[in-house]
């Protein structure tokens, strides 16, 4: 029997959005819905039963990938063959192939949820069940998981140990539940051989290397089948379980019991913030807790509670805000961490240490400025104070004085023409300090270096070095000097004074 496309009985394209199988659906919905066909209940029951289950699989996206990739095997439907022949097992054996499969995707295949003949747990439990026994004549070891598979009827419960803790009767059971047989299809894997699939037969190979392709071939078309058979077993398993009444009343049921949960999980908190709320309300302040300030506050100075209150709310709250300001960034945050990571920045370091400089800078100028004044207010004060004492001389103590100072600058200038006479001559030898010189009030004479030990014949080689090296620096034309090479030959490039300097005549001793 020939299917309708999924996209044709909705009537849209095949490249069409979600919000145009919606729109789609809802307007067959109106023409097609049975309450809206009172004459026609029973076609109108089947044509709606096809527009839900095509957009129910259009809808959701992996289906709607496995329709578009098998579009033409599930629209074949019973057109195709059904079984394969293989007698590799001692005897004809027949296996449902993967395109026999497709048309049990389509909500056709079965006529409502009941437990008839054509219903949707009679198909489906005939469908598995040939699967299951495919499989056991594929292998020779017995499985007793896959022999107690069963899909079960309408009254089987999606997992029997849920609905026995529920209360409800244990079903005559066959060792495993619904919730297994679900978890072992979808995760399905085959024992057949899929050797009819073979291409080649190795008998007719001429030679080792042809039998070793066609077997190559051979087995790549096997894992074709295979993979290609696996998967299509798991999606039907995946089909059928999202349309099995007894999946969605168990998913229903774990639903509302979550939320049972979770509402008397609520309730429960909610009380016990109502009980401590008049806890709270109720509770009396036992003698020994309370505690009279009051005669605390004339120690201390007169303040009222308002004012104390409000002065150590409002430096709570400056030191707070203070506390999560940086001064030198003149940057605020939120929390603790914030600052805390802003201090460990670079740009945050580069700030402090330059900030640390300038202050450091200003404190030397500071301490310069606080020197000199101090230094200034020192002449003054000397001023003052010879002031001070030339006003309280007489007018015979000025003279004495004067003359006294007249008598020491003839003095001095005696021993000074003596000295200039009788200068000494230096003796390196001599171990005997100078004399040391009287300070006068005359003007400083500049300091002379007096040769302390006699020059080696190292350090005269090392001056004529020196002085050769200096030399080397100058230009051969202008004689301009230049501290290093890189000046040399720029003004050697730019005014063109290339004179090679002339060799020295080599000596005697040097000549081989």
């Amino acid at each position: 029997m020939a299917r309708t496309c999924y996209y044709e009985l909705l009537g849209v394209e095949r490249s069409a959005s979600d919000a145009d199988l919606k729109k789609a659906y809802r307007r067959l919905a109106l023409v097609w819905h049975p309450d809206k066909n009172h004459g026609n209940v029973e076609e109108a029951t089947r044509v709606f039963a096809e527009i839900k289950e095509a957009y129910e699989t259009l809808s959701d996206p992996q289906e709607r990938t496995w329709y578009d990739n098998h579009r033409e095997q599930i629209l074949r439907g019973d057109d195709v063959v059904t079984d394969y022949g293989q007698a590799d097992m001692g005897g004809n054996t027949s296996f449902m192939q993967t395109e026999a499969l497709m048309r049990y995707f389509s909500a056709t295949s079965f006529r409502g949820f009941g437990d008839t003949t054509d219903g949707f747990f009679a198909v489906y439990r005939e469908l598995f069940a040939r699967l299951r026994d495919e499989e056991l004549q594929s292998s020779a070891e017995s499985d007793d998981i896959l022999l107690n598979l069963n899909f079960g009827g309408t009254h089987t419960h999606y997992d029997e140990d849920a609905a026995y803790a529920q209360g409800r009767t244990r079903g005559a059971g066959t060792g495993s539940t619904l919730r297994d047989f679900y978890n072992f299809w979808t995760t399905f894997s085959t024992r057949k051989s899929f050797g009819w699939f073979d291409r080649y037969r190795l008998a007719d190979a001429d030679n080792r290397q042809v039998r070793r392709l066609m077997e190559k071939e051979n087995r790549r078309l096997r894992e074709k089948a295979r993979r290609e058979f696996v998967e299509t077993v798991q999606n039907l398993a995946t089909w059928v379980r999202k349309r099995d009444p007894r999946y969605k009343s168990f998913v229903a049921h774990r639903q509302h019991q979550q939320q049972l949960r979770e509402d008397e999980q609520r309730r429960r908190i909610a009380e016990q913030r109502a009980a401590a709320a008049e806890d709270a309300s109720t509770y009396i302040c036992q003698a020994w807790e309370e505690v009279d300030y009051t005669s605390m506050l004339g120690e201390h100075g007169p303040s009222s509670d308002d004012a104390e209150a409000k002065s150590s709310t409002q430096s709570a709250g400056d030191l707070g805000q203070d506390e999560l300001i940086c001064v030198i960034c003149d940057k605020n945050f939120k929390t603790t961490a914030q600052k805390a990571n802003h201090e460990k920045s670079k740009k945050h370091l580069k700030v402090v240490r330059d900030a640390r400089r300038e202050m450091l800078r200003e404190e030397r100028q500071m301490a310069k400025m606080q020197q000199q004044q101090g230094a200034a207010e020192d002449s003054d004060s000397a001023a003052q104070e010879s002031d001070d004492s030339t006003a309280q001389l007489t007018d015979g103590a000025e003279e004495d004085a004067l003359a006294q100072l007249i008598q020491e600058l003839a003095m001095a200038q005696s021993s000074k023409k003596s000295k200039r006479k009788k200068r000494p001559q230096p003796n390196p030898e001599s171990t005997e300090e100078p004399a040391v010189k009287p300070i006068t009030d005359q003007e400083p004479t500049p300091d002379l270096e007096v040769p302390t030990h006699r020059p080696t014949k190292r350090d005269m080689r090392r001056e004529r070095q020196r002085k050769q090296a200096q030399n080397e620096l100058a230009c051969n034309v202008c004689a301009k000097e230049f501290t290093s090479r890189n000046h040399l030959f720029n003004h050697i490039n730019d005014t063109g004074h290339a004179l090679a300097k002339p060799e020295k005549a080599k000596s005697k001793s040097n000549r081989k």
